[in-house]
């Protein structure tokens, strides 16, 4: 079974990744996306949540980053929200970035000048405590899950954890849904 053609069907991939340097880490990434195809018009939707938390008895030595992505192609309508949030102490470091989607593509139809985009200030409802507690160790988890409803649809994820004794924690995780 091929993937749908970007020009006749729409296609939609979010994740995003964390990492964190110190004594004690702590990341971890969650994404999923859903597409459906309703008949006269498709939709897919989804988030990504990363969170990057360290720990270092020398001032300095904890670091943390995180960063989320998604790119659409064949949706009419695109609405997106997307923060950020980071904090840097002496001995410890935090991170957090979420991205929240919804696109619409109207089958037979294309705006005149390419898909109409949204970025709303307000999530869709999703909201979760910021930071991480590494307490000791280094810990990485991630969970991607993607879900597409249709024919000729094509959904996958991708994910990675890696984490090195007391240095070093990263996570990737992407999903794709084709229609």
């Amino acid at each position: 079974m091929d993937a749908p053609d970007p020009q006749d069907g729409l296609v939609a991939v979010v994740g995003g990744s964390a990492m964190a340097t110190g004594e004690a880490t702590a990341v971890t990434g969650f994404v999923e996306n859903f597409a459906q195809d309703m008949g006269r018009y498709s939709i897919a939707m989804g988030e990504a949540i990363f969170q990057a938390s360290a720990y270092s008895s020398e001032p300095g030595g904890a670091l943390a980053a995180v960063g989320t992505f998604l790119d659409v192609s064949g949706a009419d309508f695109i609405f997106e929200r997307e923060t950020d949030q980071a904090k840097q102490g002496l001995h410890d470091a935090s991170a957090r970035a979420e991205l929240d989607y919804f696109s619409i593509d109207i089958h037979g139809w294309s705006p005149p000048h390419g898909p109409i985009v949204i970025d709303l200030d307000q999530s869709f409802g999703h909201h979760q405590p910021f930071g991480h507690d590494p307490s000791s160790g280094n810990f990485a988890q991630v969970i991607a899950m993607a879900e597409a409803h249709g024919a000729n649809t094509l959904s996958a994820t991708l994910t990675s954890a890696l984490t090195v004794e007391n240095q070093f924690s990263f996570v990737h995780g992407m999903a794709m849904v084709a229609l």
